[in-house]
Formats: structure tokens, sequence, C-alpha cells
């Protein structure tokens, strides 16, 4: 008799454990991993329940608590504003005490940035946007940054001269007093930037 008020409650206490630890209480978190995300609006979906993730999360945890063996299928429900989200491994089985191996993997949308060049009679120009760079040659009537990303400020500076010339940005708001450098803010299409015009020396 007394062993089996024993066995009655250990098996009470386990039953108390797993609960604690997500065994039967649906204690497993489902998170992930997110890399790239700079732009708001992304919303993922798990079941029904939908999970914002705001720009600059490195992270996810859904709210709702799974048990062990439930699946899951994470999705996108909303891609956020100019960029795009990808998820790897967000379907399975829940099998541990935390379920992370899913991770979103974003890109921000890169567009095209233009503007036209008057008077280029020379080699050695020379434009930058941060780390970019771009060479207009002689004769050229336009200079381009290939891929900048959706909405972000920019500043356009000229980093060395075409020999025997000067060159500046179009006088503006944004335009240095030494027409040397402009900033603006990139589109979420190929967007136009400031003139540059080039005279000689």
């Amino acid at each position: 008799m007394k062993n089996l008020y024993l066995r009655s409650m250990l098996a009470a206490a386990c039953a108390a454990t797993l609960a604690a630890c997500g065994g039967s209480g649906g204690n497993l978190y489902l998170q992930g991993a997110v890399t790239g995300l700079a732009k708001d609006g992304l919303i993922l979906l798990n079941n029904g329940e939908s999970l914002p993730v705001p720009a600059g999360q490195s992270s996810f945890v859904f709210t709702k608590l799974v048990n062990t063996d439930d699946r899951y299928d994470i999705t996108i429900a909303q891609q956020p504003k100019g960029a795009v989200c990808s998820i790897a491994n967000g379907a399975g089985k829940a099998s541990s005490y935390s379920v992370t191996t899913a991770v979103v993997t974003c890109k921000t949308n890169t567009y095209p940035l233009s503007g036209t060049i008057t008077g280029l009679t020379a080699d050695g120009l020379t434009l930058t946007i941060g780390n970019l760079s771009t060479s207009p040659l002689n004769g050229s009537t336009a200079y381009t940054f290939p891929a900048i990303n959706d909405g972000i400020a920019y500043n356009i500076s000229i980093l060395t001269y075409p020999a025997g010339q000067t060159c500046k940005f179009a006088a503006s708001a944004n335009t240095s007093a030494d027409g040397r450098v402009v900033n603006g803010t990139m589109g979420s299409a190929a967007t136009t930037g400031t003139a540059l015009n080039c005279t000689a020396l």
C-alpha cells in the first residue's frame, strides 16, 4: 500500500514537471532568427497567429506556445515595404523545449540612381556614395549608381575631378556651397539625381 502511494506521488510530480517544461502544457516557444531586416512592415504567420516584426530585429518569438509534436508552418503574411524576405526551415514538428530552427532572411530592394552630366571632356572624374563609386569617362552625359537601397538618405560626393576641369552639382537646397556634395533620398524605383556640370579650369 505504501509503495502504491509513493508511485502515485511520483507520477503526479512527473506530470507537474512535464507541464512546467512544456510536455503537455504547451510551453514550447516557437521562435527563430532574422537577418537583414532594415524595413518595417514584415508580418509572419503561424496557425492563425500574426506576428509583426519591426525593422532591425534579429529574432522573433510567437506568443502562442506549442506542445511537443505540434506541427508548425511559419509563412510570410506581409512583406516589408521596399524589401523581400524568405524563410528557411519554417515548417516542421516541435520536438524540443524551444523551437528555434526557422531563419528569416531579408534583402532591401535596390534601384539605379542616375543624373545628367554636361561638359565632361576628360577622364578622371570619380563620384562616390559611401563605399560605392562610379567613374564616368570622357564624353559621358550621365552618371549612374546601379544599386542603391530603397528609401535611404544618400550623399553623392566628387572624389576626384577630370584632368583640367572642375565640376559642380547644380545649385539647390541639397547642394553644398562649393557644389562638391549633394544629398537626397532614394525612391522606391529608379531615381533621378542632381545634374552635374563640368567646365575647363
